[in-house]
């Protein structure tokens, strides 16, 4: 259930300021789907289902010259005919957005509640599609920036977030970040700078406790290439310091990990194609306990056949390890999901969607899923009000 504090907090945030001047707006989004998977959990087991799915969201806003504020909640309700009805679930979420920018200086908040199924960020946390557990997290990230000069932009980020499992086959995690920035614009084309980053991830399981620190100082690069072509890129190198406690037998073991940090994307758009393609490597805390290093790399082609009808197509790859032992076994997971997408009315759209799932596992493990869903898009436009 959500924490009715942070929500009283949320929703006070919005309202503070209705004395001033501003354009006030309430709209909302549903977009009922259903989608036949041939092996719902992944597994060797495999198990099909019929699924149903809509996530009804609702969102407030405000806006005036200097200051945007947003509020949005909802539910993500999952149905399924053939599986156990401990599969189906209704998922709470909310969101605060707001920024505020002055002469030079611009601040920046978010913070949101959410729980979602575990399965649902399988492919880049444990792998493990099957277990029935709810992941319950709240997060929120000041931003502020700073125009130094002319060319030169200063820049601190901080976010914090805490994910609680329902069930003990997942760590209690807490993560917290904060990333000082430097960026220098050397040409209408060209801007690149400088940042350095320290996380700090702790994790409470059934056996086992931990406290991961890492350090990250990496370059970043934007640059547009032609009308066509737009590059963004960084690159960088990391020190991991983990600290491992044994709840059964209080040992603690002390671990040390280096490595390097990239993040590439490509971005080609002409008459009626876009084309991207983004290739990264991170480090991220797991559901497990452990630090996951994953290499991934993802594309997408995306073209309009008429005035109402846009093909796409998605595709990626996305190996796993553990950033701390270097003996444990790699994971592989690929996407394939092309699609189709009508747009029926303004406000109205229809997509069309096939996607295959694998996923492989050194001890020679292999698993796979093809799933087609259909999927109503509608944006009611809802009341604006100025006052």
């Amino acid at each position: 259930m959500i924490n009715k504090q942070v929500l009283f907090a949320l929703v006070v945030a919005t309202s503070i300021q209705v004395a001033h001047s501003a354009e006030w707006s309430l709209t909302s989004t549903l977009n009922p789907s259903v989608t036949y998977d041939d092996n719902v959990f992944l597994s060797e087991n495999e198990q099909s289902s019929m699924h149903y799915a809509m996530t009804p969201t609702v969102l407030l806003s405000r806006a005036v010259e200097d200051m945007v504020l947003s509020l949005s909640a909802g539910y993500q309700i999952d149905r399924y005919s053939s599986l156990s009805s401990d599969n189906d679930t209704e998922n709470p979420f909310v969101r605060f957005d707001s920024s505020y920018n002055m002469e030079r200086s611009q601040y920046g908040l978010s913070a949101s509640y959410q729980e979602a199924t575990s399965r649902s960020t399988a492919a880049e946390d444990t792998g493990d599609f099957a277990t029935q557990s709810i992941n319950r997290t709240r997060s929120i990230s000041p931003s502020y920036s700073y125009q130094w000069t002319e060319r030169d932009t200063l820049s601190l980020n901080g976010s914090y977030s805490e994910r609680l499992s329902s069930t003990s086959s997942f760590s209690d995690t807490e993560s917290k970040s904060l990333t000082a920035g430097w960026q220098h614009q050397y040409s209408e084309r060209l801007s690149a700078g400088l940042n350095a980053t320290f996380s700090n991830y702790k994790s409470e399981g059934l056996t086992l406790n931990t406290d991961d620190d890492n350090y990250n100082l990496s370059t970043s690069m934007t640059y547009a290439l032609s009308e066509l072509w737009s590059l963004t890129g960084n690159i960088g190198a990391r020190k991991l310091n983990s600290e491992r406690t044994s709840t059964l037998t209080g040992i603690t073991s002390d671990d040390t990990s280096t490595g390097s940090t990239f993040g590439f994307s490509a971005i080609r758009t002409d008459d009626i194609n876009t084309y991207t393609l983004d290739l990264s490597r991170g480090v991220s805390p797991s559901g497990t306990g452990d630090v996951n290093e994953s290499d991934s790399i993802n594309a997408s082609w995306s073209h309009p056949i008429s005035e109402r009808l846009t093909a796409n197509v998605l595709a990626g790859y996305r190996e796993t390890t553990s950033a701390l032992e270097e003996s444990s076994g790699k994971r592989k997971n690929i996407t394939f999901s092309p699609s189709l997408s009508w747009q029926l009315e303004r406000n109205l759209r229809l997509n069309f969607k096939y996607n295959y799932r694998k996923q492989t596992q050194d001890s020679g493990r292999s698993t796979d899923s093809n799933a087609v869903s259909v999927t109503l898009n509608y944006d009611w436009d809802g009341i604006r009000v100025s006052r």
